[in-house]
C-alpha cells in the first residue's frame, strides 16, 4: 500500500537552529564566565584553623568583588607575590638549596603554609623571608617537603581551570565572529570579555601557587622567641603587630591597610589576661603588595589594562538606550584607558624620586614609609591628586557596571542574532 500524502508530510529534512538568542541567554553565558573565572583565578592564602566554610566564602566574595571592580589591582597583587617568590628562590640558591626550594615552596610559605612552633610555645605562620632568615642563622633546617606534597595539599581543580579557559576562548571567538559578521555586542558581553582578558595575567602569575590548601606544615624550632630577638639585637619583649618576627616579615613592607581596615579579617586572637600578645592565625591575603616591580612585570600589568579599556571602547558607537548613557559610557572608558596608566606611571616616578607621601592603592592601602606632615613641603598635593585618580576610576568602573545591567532593557535588534557559523567555513 502506498503512503498517503499526510504520512509523507510528517517527515522533514535537516532543520537549522534559529539564529537568535534571548536576553536570558546573554545574561546566563556572561554570568557563568565571570563566576567561573573568579573562582579559578583567585588563589587566596591558607585559612586560619577553625575558619568556617561561611567565613572562607565571605573572604572569597570580598576578593571576587575586588576582582570585578579592580581586575588590574588583583593582577598587581598576583604579580607582587610572583616577584617575591622568585626572589625567595634566588635567596635559597645562595644558601645552596636550589634543588629543594622552588616557586611552589615560596608561594606555599608566603601564603601561610608553614607554621613555626618555638621552644617557648609560641606558634605562628612564617613567610619565605622568615624561613630564609631562620635557616641562615641556624635556627631551623630547610623544611623537607617535596613540591609533589605541596600540590597534594592543593585543591587546585585543573579541570575547572581548563573549563574556565575554554569558556574564555569561546567568548573571544564568539566576539570576533560577531565583529566580523557586523553584529553588535551588548555592553554586558563587552564588560565580560574585558574582565576575562584582564585576568589572563593573574592566571600566569599564580600558576605555581597552591590553591585551596586547608592545613599548614609545622616547623619546630628548638629556640625561644626571646633568644631569636635578643641575638638579632632587639628587646626580648618587643611588641609586634602580626607576629614576633615582624622585624623580618615587615622589613620590606611598603603598603599597609588604612587604620579603619587594619584589624579587619587578620584573624588575630584576643589578648589573654595580663596583656600577652597573640600573633595572627593566618597570613593576610594582602601581606605582599607592589614594591619596585621590574619593568617587564609592569609591562605585563599595563598592557592588559590597556586592552581591558580598549575592549570597552568597542561600544563607542553602540546604540545605547539614551544619548546621556552613551556620553557617560564614553567618558568612563576614557577615564579607564588614561587614568589607570597615568597613576601607575606617576606612582613609579614618585617612588624613584623618593617621595614619601600618603598616596594610596585603591584607597584601601597607604604607603608605610610616608613622611610626617611637618617634614613635607607639599603635604597634600600628590596625595590629593592620586586620591582623585583613584576615585575617578572607582566611579567610572561603577558606572560601567551599572550601565551593563540597565542597558539590557533596550538593545539593538542585531544583538540577539547569532553568527551564521557556516560563513566561516572555508569553501569553494
Amino acid at each position: 500500500m502506498e503512503a498517503s500524502i499526510d504520512d509523507v508530510a510528517r517527515f522533514v529534512g535537516w532543520v537549522d537552529t534559529p539564529n537568535v538568542r534571548g536576553t536570558v541567554d546573554i545574561i546566563y553565558s556572561c554570568f557563568v564566565v565571570v563566576i567561573t573565572a573568579i573562582w579559578t583565578v583567585l588563589h587566596l592564602n591558607i585559612p586560619a584553623k577553625g575558619d568556617t566554610w561561611m567565613r572562607i566564602m565571605k573572604r572569597r566574595a570580598r576578593w571576587g568583588i575586588l576582582a570585578i571592580f579592580a581586575p588590574d589591582m588583583l593582577t598587581m597583587i598576583a604579580a607582587s607575590q610572583w616577584v617575591s617568590a622568585k626572589r625567595s628562590v634566588q635567596q635559597m640558591r645562595e644558601l645552596g638549596e636550589q634543588d629543594s626550594w622552588g616557586l611552589e615552596h615560596a608561594f606555599y610559605a608566603n601564603s601561610g603554609g608553614f607554621f613555626l612552633h618555638l621552644e617557648d610555645g609560641q606558634s605562628f605562620p612564617v613567610n619565605a623571608e622568615c624561613i630564609h632568615f631562620l635557616i641562615s642563622r641556624g635556627y631551623i633546617a630547610l623544611p623537607k617537603i617535596h613540591r609533589d606534597e605541596i600540590w597534594d595539599k592543593s585543591k587546585a581543580d585543573y579541570f575547572a581551570k581548563a573549563f574556565a579557559l575554554l569558556q574564555i576562548s569561546w567568548m573571544i571567538i564568539q566576539s570576533i565572529a560577531r565583529t566580523v559578521g557586523k553584529l553588535s555586542l551588548s555592553p554586558l558581553e563587552l564588560f565580560t570579555l574585558a574582565f576575562v582578558v584582564s585576568t589572563v595575567m593573574s592566571y600566569f602569575f599564580w600558576w605555581h601557587k597552591p590553591q585551596h590548601v586547608e592545613t599548614p606544615t609545622i616547623i619546630r624550632c628548638e629556640f625561644s622567641t626571646a633568644k631569636i630577638l635578643t641575638e638579632s639585637g632587639l628587646p626580648s619583649n618587643m611588641s609586634y603587630e602580626d607576629t614576633p618576627l615582624d622585624f623580618i616579615q615587615k622589613a620590606t613592607q611598603v603598603w599597609e591597610r588604612r587604620d579603619r581596615y587594619k584589624n579587619y579579617d587578620l584573624d588575630r586572637q584576643e589578648p589573654v589576661i595580663g596583656g600577652h600578645q597573640s600573633p595572627v592565625k593566618r597570613v593576610p591575603n594582602d601581606s605582599i603588595m607592589p614594591s619596585n616591580l621590574p619593568l617587564n612585570v609592569l609591562a605585563g600589568l599595563v598592557i592588559p589594562s590597556i586592552i581591558h579599556s580598549c575592549i570597552h571602547l568597542g561600544a563607542w558607537n553602540l546604540a545605547f538606550p539614551s544619548e546621556v548613557e552613551k556620553l557617560l559610557w564614553r567618558i568612563s572608558v576614557i577615564i579607564l584607558a588614561s587614568v589607570s596608566c597615568v597613576s601607575i606611571g606617576l606612582v613609579r616616578v614618585l617612588t624613584i624620586a623618593g617621595y614619601r607621601g600618603k598616596y594610596n592603592l585603591s584607597w584601601l592601602w597607604i604607603n608605610v614609609n610616608r613622611e610626617s606632615e611637618e617634614e613635607r613641603i607639599w603635604p597634600n598635593f600628590w596625595d590629593v591628586l592620586l586620591g582623585i585618580f583613584v576615585w575617578s576610576l572607582v566611579i567610572a568602573r561603577g558606572y560601567i557596571i551599572v550601565e551593563v545591567v540597565v542597558s539590557l532593557r533596550h538593545l539593538p535588534d542585531d544583538v540577539y542574532i547569532t553568527p551564521n557559523w557556516t560563513n566561516f567555513i572555508p569553501h569553494v
